[in-house]
């Protein structure tokens, strides 16, 4: 009998639309695990998953022991709402920042969009941001804390870094691509084809019924279906050409930035 494929579950609203089709499809022999992106990202690096929708930049750092998925990902193309630098000054005014313990491609990309001269260090929790902000510290935030945090003012000033990246670049922002480990689609291709195609699949059906996806997610998250569905459709969850431009214009300034050794090749981004 086959292993069960183990695939990580991202516990955050962003990736809500493809992992409730990936559980309405029943898919026989995967097991899903919840976590926030790091720590899938980890599982999947130390044996522990088998596949998982992976931060970008964590991809990217080990895809010689990777086989990227390219049947969806998580992107905007502006706005983004959950990745926000939260700060009581202009963002050309900081000159601290605690970011996240839950993210490597949003740490990555505030490194990109603030230069090597402003510190960072991590938040021990999320729960910790408040006391950093009142110590002069700006906070980077990301899924559903810094939906959270935004909407109820947690600082004067709430910076979007999908936004942001978008003014600079004109691209879009992936932040999460999909990812196995290269052993598991080597000796299991016939299950990786199917999570393949389940999550291709999801990202279609929350373009066809975004009412629907949005009432759902309501019952999980404390957000209410209206502000769901706008902030849903920012989102970007199909991997075409401009997500792959973005992709690669994200992981070579990550490189120039000193967060990557070596940009994968684009013929494996387009694998």
């Amino acid at each position: 009998m086959t292993d069960a494929l183990r695939v990580g579950r991202i516990s955050a609203l962003n990736m809500f639309p493809v992992y409730h089709h990936l559980e309405r499809a029943g898919l026989p022999g995967v097991a899903f695990t919840d976590g926030l992106p790091a720590a899938l990202n980890a599982g999947v690096l130390d044996g522990a998953l088998d596949a998982s929708a992976m931060s970008s930049i964590a991809y990217a750092r080990a895809a010689d022991r990777l086989r990227l998925l390219p049947a969806g990902c998580i992107a905007c193309e502006g706005a983004v709402d959950s990745i926000r630098l939260l700060s009581h000054v202009p963002i050309d005014q900081v000159d601290r920042v605690a970011v996240t313990p839950h993210s490597a491609s949003s740490v990555t990309l505030l490194r990109v969009l603030l230069g090597p001269h402003v510190p960072f260090r991590v938040l021990a929790s999320d729960h910790d941001a408040p006391a950093a902000l009142a110590d002069g510290e700006a906070v980077l935030l990301i899924a559903d804390a810094a939906l959270i945090a935004h909407r109820d003012g947690l600082a004067p000033h709430s910076i979007d870094l999908g936004d942001l990246w978008q003014q600079r670049t004109g691209l879009p922002m992936v932040f999460a691509v999909w990812a196995v480990r290269e052993d598991v689609a080597r000796e299991r291709p016939d299950q990786v084809a199917v999570l393949a195609s389940a999550i291709a699949e999801g990202g279609r059906a929350f373009a066809a019924d975004p009412e629907g996806i949005a009432r759902a997610a309501a019952e999980r998250f404390p957000f209410d279906p209206d502000y769901i569905r706008g902030y849903l459709g920012r989102l970007r969850y199909g991997f075409g050409e401009a997500e792959r431009a973005g992709l690669a214009r994200f992981l070579d300034l990550a490189r120039r930035a000193g967060e990557l050794h070596d940009v994968p090749a684009l013929e494996a981004l387009a694998a």
